[in-house]
């Protein structure tokens, strides 16, 4: 473990914060994919998306639209969406790691997250 007693780089989550939103599916026979929010937000730091991920996400028709750093928490999966401003991503790929100074973060590698049904909206719809 690389922790050092004397921390004096506090990781700073300045660039913006997030709402976490869970993705769900209809019993239906022909089930529809919508979000529920869960009621969570997170503050994050930007990170930028080198040329090489973002060949290889172009390679397997990938839309990548932000990385970004948090603090650890490994309850956000593959299965959430984050929406930011007013718009939302899903997680498409989630690092978890200790930074040189022994702090938890985790990156997460977002795509674009078209067609959004919220919860409450989907039931709007049906009746």
């Amino acid at each position: 473990m690389n922790y050092k007693q004397s921390i004096t780089n506090l990781p700073i989550y300045s660039d913006g914060v997030f709402e976490i939103f869970q993705i769900k599916t209809t019993e239906d026979t022909y089930s529809i994919e919508y979000i529920k929010l869960t009621g969570k937000k997170m503050y994050f730091e930007e990170l930028s998306i080198s040329d090489k991920l973002r060949f290889e996400a172009e390679q397997r028709d990938k839309n990548l639209t932000l990385k970004i750093r948090i603090p650890q928490t490994k309850e956000i999966t593959s299965m959430n969406v984050l929406k930011i401003g007013k718009e939302y991503h899903k997680v498409y790929n989630v690092y978890h790691f200790t930074n040189k100074d022994g702090f938890k973060q985790s990156d997460l590698t977002l795509i674009n997250y078209p067609n959004v049904r919220l919860e409450g909206e989907l039931w709007k719809n049906k009746n």
